[in-house]
């Protein structure tokens, strides 16, 4: 199973390919990753996990069609960004987008009228993760209060399937 590390920074994982815009001890590869192409072939990754990154970025859109390109077939793309109304998501200057769950049925599935996007990505889960001292609170209470709240909910956790289809897509 070929697994990439998505800027990986120093969360080197062992038996990955550690991917970051920076070079390092442990980072296979570093490139910027808001040009394209990547530096891999097509239908490399069985697993791609993003954490923390996709916010940076400047173009999340075409790193999403980027990494459908170097996943195989079947492949799951798992992606962490911070939630759009926590206080981490405005600390850090260098964040360019702000996601919630809706963002990624829209990114992944797109909306009823968007046909290019049909059939490239399965939404399999989408997981609003809590602040440390409320995660003793049931979710449909939490999934109230994150509407009229900030801090409530800290990170969204997304996992998605890799839909390759037998004729090639147009541009």
């Amino acid at each position: 199973m070929e697994r990439l590390n998505f800027g990986c920074g120093n969360n080197i994982k062992r038996g990955w390919v550690n991917v970051d815009k920076q070079e390092g001890e442990g980072i296979n590869k570093s490139f910027d990753f808001n040009k394209f192409p990547y530096p891999f072939k097509k239908d490399s990754f069985d697993y791609v996990l993003i954490d923390n990154v996709l916010e940076h970025l400047e173009k999340p859109v075409e790193v999403i069609k980027e990494l459908h390109r170097i996943c195989k077939k079947n492949a799951i793309i798992e992606i962490i960004v911070p939630y759009y109304n926590t206080y981490y998501a405005y600390v850090d200057v260098t964040h360019l987008h702000f996601f919630n769950e809706d963002t990624f049925y829209n990114l992944f599935e797109g909306n009823k009228y968007d046909i290019k996007k049909k059939n490239l990505f399965k939404v399999l889960e989408v997981n609003s993760i809590p602040q440390r001292y409320l995660r003793w609170i049931p979710k449909p209470i939490l999934n109230v209060l994150k509407r009229f709240l900030g801090n409530i909910i800290v990170n969204l956790n997304v996992k998605v399937r890799v839909i390759k289809l037998n004729t090639p897509l147009s541009p």
